[in-house]
């Protein structure tokens, strides 16, 4: 599974971005339908942080985003989200019968 973490910032935080990386490996390690997760977020200019995740699964793309206080709620409740949805896809797509 390929992680891509893009931001407007030219300067970049490697320490989110290691953070980031970390906790979709935990969550979304375990499917191999998943190809890929792109992460953007909003800077921190912003009142509200926005997390935004969009999955690549196979023959389908899935998005999930999520508003917060910090850049860590945010991507915790995006995530959670995401969560739900892959499930449902594996549900869908591997059941066994």
């Amino acid at each position: 599974m390929d992680i891509k973490v893009e931001r407007n910032e030219l300067e970049g935080n490697t320490g989110f971005e290691n953070v980031v990386r970390g906790k979709l490996s935990k969550y979304f390690s375990n499917y191999p339908f998943l190809e890929s997760i792109r992460v953007f977020f909003r800077g921190k200019k912003h009142k509200y942080k926005k997390i935004k995740l969009q999955a690549r699964l196979k023959g389908k793309d899935v998005f999930a985003e999520a508003n917060g206080h910090n850049h860590e709620f945010a991507l915790e409740q995006a995530t959670q989200k995401l969560y739900t949805q892959v499930e449902k896809y594996k549900s869908k797509h591997y059941s066994r019968k």
